[in-house]
């Protein structure tokens, strides 16, 4: 059983995987936000993804006069957060420590990691949070993303960034498991957030999204995919529904949906999966009738269905 900190006193044990690249410039605002956290014992595990900037460097030296930080060595470049994040999963011993994951330009509020094992210890395996989006200019937006969870929704939405996310040990382990298997498809998944949050729901286990913003999310031009807030994030949305990115990915994930879930809901995945891969207009309207089981927000909900009836997704 993992350590909650609910009991004798002791603080729940945590262990933080960062992922970083070219990102100097944030670290030590995010680190200390990280470090700082109150009523856990917290440590980070960092990868350097071949940065050019000086972060492997900065890392490397804060690490030889902070215990709490310790540096992959040498780790070749994967080419992006994703295999990076799945890089430290799979080589760092988590033992019996829950386990969260930090981008480097992220600030977590006081409290964050406590106030999610708390979480977690009345039994979901999975914690993750709306946050607030921040510019340079000083704008923030609370990110809404703790709408009711339906019943698919992990097959086209992670439940929030991965930097909100706090596992149970046996998620983490599970995630490892699927992520090496010889036939795994999970390391194709681009995004990590998406890939743990199908992982844990498709195999029955229950998730908890609190609506409460624990993480500042920074906005930049160097974000991955941002905080899908503003015309500009619609914009970058609808290119990816029209080159069907969106619904690709939806198959890799039913696709690892289908290894991770218990044997008596692969048929019904695998019939998912059919609708996902066919073209006609009965496999369109058949999927898009789907669409309210599949999105967490009624207008996306909307949304979806009609761009799956009418082919563009």
């Amino acid at each position: 059983m993992f350590n909650t900190g609910d009991h004798n006193g002791a603080e729940p044990d945590i262990v933080v995987l960062l992922a970083t690249f070219n990102g100097v410039r944030w670290l030590p605002q995010q680190i200390a936000s990280i470090l700082d956290q109150s009523g856990v014992a917290v440590r980070i595990v960092a990868a350097d993804d071949g940065s050019t900037d000086g972060t492997g460097e900065w890392l490397a030296e804060l690490a030889s006069r902070e215990p709490r930080l310790t540096v992959l060595e040498d780790p070749a470049p994967t080419g992006s957060s994703s295999a990076n994040f799945y890089r430290l999963l799979t080589s760092v011993d988590t033992a019996d420590a829950l386990v969260a994951f930090a981008d480097q330009d992220d600030i977590w509020m006081p409290g964050k990691l406590k106030r999610h094992a708390t979480l977690l210890a009345r039994g979901f395996d999975g914690v993750s949070s709306s946050v607030t989006a921040f510019t340079g200019a000083g704008k923030r937006t609370l990110v809404r993303k703790d709408y009711p969870q339906r019943g698919r929704d992990y097959l086209l939405e992670s439940p929030g960034p991965g930097s909100t996310f706090l596992l149970t040990p046996r998620l983490a382990q599970l995630t490892r498991d699927l992520l090496t298997r010889p036939d795994a498809v999970a390391p194709r998944v681009d995004f990590h957030d998406s890939l743990i949050y199908a992982i844990a729901r498709s195999h029955g286990w229950s998730w908890h999204i609190d609506g409460e913003s624990t993480v500042d999310y920074r906005q930049h031009d160097d974000n991955v995919i941002g905080s899908n807030t503003g015309i500009g994030a619609a914009i970058t949305r609808l290119r990816l529904i029209r080159s069907h990115w969106l619904r690709n990915h939806a198959v890799l994930l039913t696709r690892v949906s289908i290894q991770s879930a218990p044997s008596g809901d692969r048929a019904a995945l695998e019939q998912i999966l059919h609708l996902l891969t066919a073209t006609g207009l009965r496999s369109r309207l058949a999927l898009a009738s789907m669409s309210g089981q599949m999105r967490r927000r009624p207008r996306d909900q909307r949304i979806i269905a009609l761009l799956v009836a009418i082919g563009v997704w």
